[in-house]
């Protein structure tokens, strides 16, 4: 330290100092990548509901004769609510599977001079409360177009075209 103390801007730092650096640096970029997923957990559930509501639309005869053969307007929102559920479970599972393998190949791609080994580390509890979130997440995109589907009398349902 003393024969760099006179060169401005430079430092000496030991691996602990560039470890604490870097766990900085990547505690920084998770949470950019967290805010991220948040704005796509937002768009997600704007296009299930979407979806739905075009669905309830286009399926208003058949929502009608369900609830005339005796469909409660109850059993009406849960099959909306495991509709939207399948949806959003269909989406976390493809982007799940396809982020661990860019993941795992970009890291191999960046890493490829530095080291020979690629474990491929999965990070299960947080991929399974992902899961969970997007789950509730689509459950609750189902709540306005199951409503509107609920709140068609049968008779009106059957008398569209």
């Amino acid at each position: 330290r003393q024969a760099v103390k006179d060169i401005p801007g430079s430092e000496v730092m030991g691996a602990l100092a560039e470890r604490a650096v870097l766990d900085q640096v990547m505690s920084i970029l998770l949470w950019i990548v967290t805010g991220l997923l948040g704005v796509a957990l937002l768009i997600a559930i704007v296009g299930i509901g979407n979806t739905l509501s075009l669905s309830v639309l286009e399926r208003t005869r058949e929502s009608g004769v369900q609830r005339a053969l005796g469909m409660t307007r109850r059993q009406l929102r849960g099959s909306l609510a495991l509709e939207a559920l399948l949806l959003a479970g269909v989406g976390t599972t493809i982007g799940v599977v396809l982020g661990i393998a860019f993941g795992w190949l970009g890291t191999r791609t960046l890493l490829a001079g530095v080291t020979e080994s690629f474990p491929l580390v999965v990070p299960v509890p947080r991929l399974l409360m992902i899961c969970a979130v997007a789950a509730v997440a689509g459950v609750l995109a189902s709540v306005l177009p199951s409503r509107k589907a609920a709140r068609i009398p049968p008779t009106q349902a059957l008398a569209t075209e």
